[in-house]
């Protein structure tokens, strides 16, 4: 028992030594401080605050990191240390872009299987990096597959999920040259996947069937490994929850052919290349994605434009009167306090008839109206929580 704990302890401090963790980590930060500028930038306010975006993808990954972790766990995924280094070159590889919408390990699975695939003989002065060159090259391609489907089916869930949650509103311009709104779906979480690693002398033995994909070692330790999983998905034709809900469908009919490519390499049919066209599969996949995003937002018209009556609303800040009242993103308010209001400008005024109190005649989503009504308290903003598809009056 005592060489299982260490075991487990060993695998923690792997996710530590790791340096994409440290990486992640940064990157989240400026990403974060990123979405405050540009949210900043259009509405001269922030809706999430910065820590706010950081902690609140905390859960989400460590429960995607328990679920993942134990699908690897119970199938018997295992990889060396130099396949581990490979995936997370990968990762070191897709950062250099600074793009989030890359930062996927469909992208990594499909640089490090091919990678792994073409990797040459060749000797270096360094013994470590001999070792991990040599692991690499006898790599068992039907558990890096399963790895990567796994982490692949880790992204869809937390993009299906979480990753409309909390959408950033923003101000863009339209192709016509007019103000248009826009949401951007984005999101960076870590995930800590816990996975066998071959040893020699490692607690973990084989027991019975298990581990039930062949061919990975008689003996293991554990390691675990930072799974880095973005989304920057900038929605301009529909609404953010709709459009995200269908990216994750597109991932996970990506994970499905991956997978079915995967179990083609099978040890036993004696095909690992079909694994590595997985990977590329899924590389392609996932790029045609974001053709797929940048297609929709130049061939569909805008959804957040100037309405005919009343004024838009881009986003609402939690929290907030606004928020209280359940008032939505893409709505639009039509009277405040029994006022007509077409800016803001008349909106500000429209409150000021009763600073503590306010009644809002709203036109929801489905061109329906409805009253929401509801308390103003000293401190509140003067547009309570609300975010028009208007720069801010000076």
């Amino acid at each position: 028992m005592a060489d299982i704990v260490r075991s487990i302890l060993s695998g923690l401090a792997s996710f530590f030594l790791n340096p994409v963790f440290y990486l992640l980590v940064a990157g989240l930060f400026l990403f974060s401080a990123q979405r405050v500028r540009r949210e900043r930038r259009s509405f001269h306010v922030k809706a999430y605050g910065m820590f706010n975006t950081i902690f609140r993808s905390i859960v989400p990954s460590l429960l995607m990191g328990l679920s993942g972790s134990v699908l690897l766990l119970v199938s018997g995924t295992a990889l060396t240390q130099g396949v581990i280094v490979l995936f997370s070159c990968a990762y070191l590889v897709i950062m250099l872009t600074t793009q989030l919408r890359f930062l996927s390990p469909a992208i990594a699975g499909g640089l490090a299987m091919p990678a792994a695939w073409f990797m040459p003989d060749f000797q270096t002065p360094f013994s470590l990096i001999n070792r991990w060159i040599s692991e690499i090259r006898e790599v068992n391609f039907f558990s890096l597959g399963v790895f990567v489907v796994v982490c692949m089916l880790m992204e869809c869930l937390l993009v299906y999920l979480w990753g409309a949650s909390q959408s950033s509103p923003r101000l863009i311009n339209s192709r016509r040259g007019g103000l248009a709104g826009a949401h951007e779906a984005s999101e960076l979480w870590i995930v800590p996947l816990l996975l066998l690693l071959p040893s020699p002398s490692g607690p973990i033995g084989s027991a019975g069937p298990w581990p039930f994909i062949p061919d990975t070692g008689s003996s293991y330790g554990l390691i675990m490994f930072p799974l880095g999983v973005g989304i920057a998905q900038l929605i301009t034709h529909t609404l953010p929850g709709r459009a995200v809900r269908e990216t994750g469908h597109w991932l996970l009919i990506c994970t499905g052919f991956t997978a079915l490519f995967v179990g083609l390499a099978w040890p036993d049919l004696h095909l690992p290349f079909m694994a590595v066209i997985g990977g590329l599969l899924a590389l392609v996949g996932r790029l045609g994605l974001v053709w797929y995003h940048h297609y929709l937002r130049e061939s569909r018209p805008f959804y957040y434009t100037m309405p005919n009556q009343g004024i838009r609303v881009i986003g609402v800040i939690p929290h907030t009167p606004g928020a209280r009242m359940g008032i939505l993103s893409g709505e639009q308010i039509l009277q405040v306090n029994d006022v007509t209001v077409t800016s803001e400008y008349d909106f500000y005024q429209a409150l000021q008839k009763n600073p503590a109190y306010c009644k809002l005649e709203v036109l929801d989503r489905f061109g329906e109206p409805r009253f929401v009504k509801g308390t103003i308290h000293e401190g509140d903003s003067h547009r309570i929580g609300l975010l028009f598809l208007e720069p801010e009056m000076g």
